[in-house]
């Protein structure tokens, strides 16, 4: 939890000032706390970031006013904080809890939204997309069921699954004309054609090359420094061994090329890998466009 070792006093200093005009009340020497002073207090945490401590006030207001006609508020809120202090385990579990024990509360579409994207955030994307599909089929006129279908286009892009990101915002465009984040969700869809379009470095071709010319597979895969490190140090190797052989000096040739042979291996292998690299490079480079053109809208 963020800020969990920092003492702030003032949510107590609240509960001093407010027993001075009377939401508290005595009872045979013990003090009891209304449920606005507890939400208060609970408030008061939460607005300050600390996490931890706002939690504890709202399960503590849950326990003494389980029947209060605030509760799922205190649940949604105790979700919130889960989810503010990037405990995203407990943020999904209390978001469907709450859903689970008031359906018809007015936080619960609001809860199934952000179930689905602390699911996200943990890197469980399938779940997540249950989540925001269930909220997008049930729920179509919600302020959340936009942002949800923006959600399944980004998780789908973590996961590798371009068309499936493609699909859900032109749900998005044809769902909802007119909405005004219209235009950037277009601009997203025109990089997803992109991100399905790019040519790619073959890595196999990349080690074949260096195979036959070493440095020759960084320079396909636009690692020109590499390329022209490998070829400078195979070939002192090569023309080394070489040498050695012609003037038959056979014992240094082999040890020459016998040092030099994993020099050739890795150039091979490096090259490959640079191949990679550079796809992964280009691709990372449009998913960031994608992504800082919609997170603005979630």
């Amino acid at each position: 939890m963020k800020s969990l070792q920092r003492l702030l006093p003032i949510p107590y200093l609240l509960l001093l000032v407010l027993a001075t005009v009377s939401p508290l009340h005595a009872d045979g020497g013990a003090v009891l706390l209304t449920g606005e002073v507890q939400l208060k207090i609970a408030d008061a945490f939460m607005e300050e970031g600390e996490y931890y401590r706002a939690v504890t006030e709202y399960k503590k207001f849950l326990i003494l006013f389980p029947d209060s006609l605030k509760a799922d508020y205190a649940s949604f809120v105790i979700a919130m904080a889960y989810f503010k202090g990037e405990e995203y385990g407990a943020a999904a579990r209390s978001f469907l809890a709450l859903r689970e024990k008031y359906p018809e509360s007015s936080y619960a579409i609001q809860a199934g939204y952000f179930e689905g994207i602390s699911r996200w955030k943990m890197k469980n994307c399938d779940r997540a997309r249950v989540a925001l599909e269930t909220l997008v089929e049930q729920h179509p006129d919600s302020e959340y069921a936009p942002r949800s279908l923006l959600a399944i286009c980004l998780a789908a892009l973590d996961e590798g699954k371009p068309e499936v990101g493609r699909q859900a915002l032109n749900r998005f465009l044809n769902r909802y004309p007119g909405h005004p984040g219209e235009e950037s969700v277009r601009e997203a869809a025109a990089q997803i054609g992109r991100y399905q379009e790019l040519p790619e470095k073959s890595p196999v071709l990349a080690g074949v090359m260096s195979a036959i010319l070493p440095g020759s597979g960084y320079i396909y895969a636009e690692h020109y420094g590499d390329g022209i490190t490998a070829f400078l140090i195979n070939g002192l190797f090569i023309a080394g061994t070489i040498t050695a052989i012609h003037q038959e000096n056979y014992a240094v040739a082999g040890i020459v090329g016998g040092v030099g042979v994993p020099f050739y291996l890795g150039n091979i292998y490096g090259s490959a890998n640079a191949a990679k690299k550079w796809n992964l490079a280009v691709r990372n480079e449009i998913l960031q466009k994608i992504h800082s053109t919609l997170a603005p809208l979630l």
